[in-house]
């Protein structure tokens, strides 16, 4: 099937989310594209300070999808040379005192199969002594990704963190393009306030136990704070493959839900909404408007329109994301398509648009401009932070330069901020409901403007 359009948020997560739900199941370039800008125009000297400059090792995470072929419909394509593509144009380009030497290693983002996180972790930082790891890392205990930056203090900068992970880092080492559930619930739960969306509704929380401090933490006092009418909380126990107990459980508060008055169920994560549940609460409480801290859950929402649901439990779900993926492609930013045109002369052909992604006699959607947009955003972040620190890079140097940085531009996000404390860099949002008649099996469209949802926090940078 196709996926068209699937925002910044979404795009990456939707390999998370589908891990996450089939757990369930199987038990789990830089610069401006204007001819006369520096950035952009390389020139004979510039290819001389990037042969003289002194080489900085980084290491680059990739998926291995071959491992993992029978639980996703889609691949992203030779990430190897995509990647390279990505870090050659960057080193062509002289922006910073180093030339950038790639180390990859491919990896099975499954429990138990090896290479390891750990695995991947103690040979990028002991055996090759990278100075970064870039690249989708997953782990979903959260521990690879602290094993590079608070074992071995290597920076990271990755996708599908968590905030408990970054505030266990060292300062600055461990950072996303994107943002993190937290914000994006906490920045979700603002704007709907902000627009009276929840004005005259009954709104519970449903999460599971992997979600529940998000709840705790983030999801029930932000509710409070804007004064939603709450109900019950459910948090459903989820082990393995038997969710039978969860399965008891959500019986028993949907009973509550309808006592209660409740039209709005705020869900967390990825596991508690998953189609199972989805359905029994459609089924039960006909009407009731879902709403997701995760824009990934767009993909479930996808395969119900696709397989026909009726009801169809994500129609009219409500969550938070950027740019969709055909607004960012349809008008690329200056950096953006400086990376696309750098990644196309290099592996030789153009890079399928989002829009026009049909499957290949696999049954497999080859979506390489994910993994363009991944690596461009990553590599522009490691250059960011190097220019600002200079020559002779250290990790405090790094430390302080990411802190000092405030507003940046990212190809995927041209609000974005870095500084002290904050290290999700992207501040683009707006509040975006599911429409089943948007493309072939449905998409975000936009209910608010797209806007800085920082609150400013980096301003002083």
């Amino acid at each position: 099937m196709r996926r068209s359009g699937l925002s910044g948020l979404a795009r990456s997560r939707a390999l998370f989310a589908a891990l996450c739900v089939g757990a369930l199941v199987f038990a789990a370039c830089g610069g401006d594209d204007d001819d006369d800008d520096p950035a952009t125009d390389t020139t004979e000297a510039d290819d001389d300070a990037s042969a003289d400059a002194e080489p900085l090792k980084i290491g680059v995470v990739l998926v291995d999808y071959s491992a993992i072929a029978d639980f996703v419909d889609f691949e992203r394509g030779d990430q190897e040379a995509i990647a390279q593509a990505v870090i050659d144009d960057y080193n062509a380009d002289g922006r910073v005192p180093y030339t950038l030497e790639a180390v990859f290693r491919e990896y099975p983002p499954i429990p138990g199969s090896e290479p390891s996180p750990q695995a991947i972790c103690t040979g990028m930082a002991d055996d090759e002594e990278v100075f970064a790891v870039l690249g989708v890392f997953i782990d979903f205990t959260g521990e690879g990704q602290l094993c590079l930056t608070r074992d071995k203090e290597t920076i990271h900068i990755g996708h599908e963190l968590q905030d408990a992970w970054i505030d266990e880092a060292p300062p600055a080492l461990l950072l996303t393009p994107g943002g993190t559930p937290e914000a994006t619930a906490g920045n979700l739960i603002r704007l709907l306030g902000e627009e009276g969306m929840l004005e005259g509704k009954k709104v519970a929380v449903l999460g599971d136990d992997k979600s529940e401090t998000r709840i705790d933490e983030v999801i029930v006092p932000g509710l409070e704070e804007i004064e939603a009418d709450l109900g019950s909380t459910a948090v459903l126990t989820i082990t393995g493959t038997d969710t039978s107990a969860a399965q008891s459980q959500l019986d028993g508060f949907i009973a509550r839900w309808k006592e209660e008055g409740v039209d709005t169920i705020f869900t967390a994560g990825l596991t508690a909404p998953a189609k199972q549940f989805a359905d029994k609460i459609a089924l039960e409480m006909p009407g009731v408007v879902l709403i997701a801290d995760s824009p990934s859950l767009s993909a479930s929402a996808q395969d119900a329109v696709a397989s026909g649901a009726d009801p169809n439990p994500y129609e009219g779900l409500i969550s938070l994301d950027g740019e969709t993926r055909s607004e960012r492609w349809a008008e690329p930013n200056a950096k953006l398509q400086n990376c696309i045109d750098a990644v196309e002369a290099a592996i030789g052909h153009e890079i399928v648009r989002p829009d026009d992604i049909v499957p290949n006699e696999n049954g497999k959607n080859v979506e390489e401009f994910v993994a363009v947009e991944d690596f461009c955003d990553e590599v522009e972040m490691l250059v960011l932070g190097l220019e600002a620190a200079g020559a002779g890079v250290t990790n405090e140097s790094w430390t302080t330069a990411i802190h000092g940085l405030g507003s940046i531009e990212l190809p995927t996000a041209t609000v974005a901020s870095l500084c002290e404390g904050k290290y999700a860099a992207n501040d683009m949002y707006r509040i975006v409901q599911f429409d089943p008649t948007i493309g072939e099996n449905g998409d975000w469209k936009g209910v608010t403007e797209l806007a800085d949802a920082s609150g400013g926090k980096c301003s002083g940078g």
